[in-house]
């Protein structure tokens, strides 16, 4: 059953990836759609890429925090993933915890290749269980959600979206 939801998921995940990619194609940048997602930030305990466990919130701290779910295969996660990576330095102040819902050894390779593993202040989760994707009701990849230092929805978008944008909301944060 377990494995029929995750094909149903991943399904819809690439399809979405789809509509989005041929609406990024348009040259229309992401926009911030109505708040939709529950407003506090989702506080899972989920397996890091070193297979540690780790919780959400103790990784978010009293920072902003980034959460983006993405999906390694996703050419829109590839591009917004790469733009954060070459700007990496400029979210020092802020949390960003990149989750995904694919087995370890999928993103692995990935992940090395953004170069940003080693930075502090970003944390790569496996929802393997799905708990996260089901709290924010996850459609479409990239999503990716805005928090402020008190753990509260701020801002949520979804495809393509752009790193000054991020940075912006991330600094009202505090």
């Amino acid at each position: 059953m377990k494995k029929i939801n995750l094909i149903i998921l991943l399904v819809a995940l690439i399809g979405s990836a789809g509509y989005v990619g041929y609406l990024s194609s348009m040259d229309n940048p992401a926009e911030s759609v109505p708040l939709s997602a529950p407003d506090l930030l989702p506080d899972f305990t989920l397996t890091d890429i070193n297979g540690e466990s780790k919780s959400i919130h103790q990784l978010a701290e009293n920072k902003p925090t980034l959460l983006i779910y993405f999906n390694s295969t996703c050419h829109l996660c590839q591009e917004e993933l790469a733009s954060l990576a070459k700007r990496i330095d400029e979210f020092k102040e802020y949390n960003l915890i990149l989750t995904t819902v694919e087995p370890l050894e999928e993103m692995i390779g990935f992940v090395i290749g953004l170069g940003v593993k080693d930075k502090s202040y970003v944390h790569f989760l496996l929802d393997s269980r799905m708990d996260v994707a089901g709290y924010l009701q996850i459609k479409s990849v990239p999503s990716i959600y805005c928090y402020d230092a008190k753990k509260q929805l701020v801002a949520e978008y979804v495809g393509i979206t752009k790193i000054d944008l991020l940075l912006e909301k991330l600094a009202k944060g505090n």
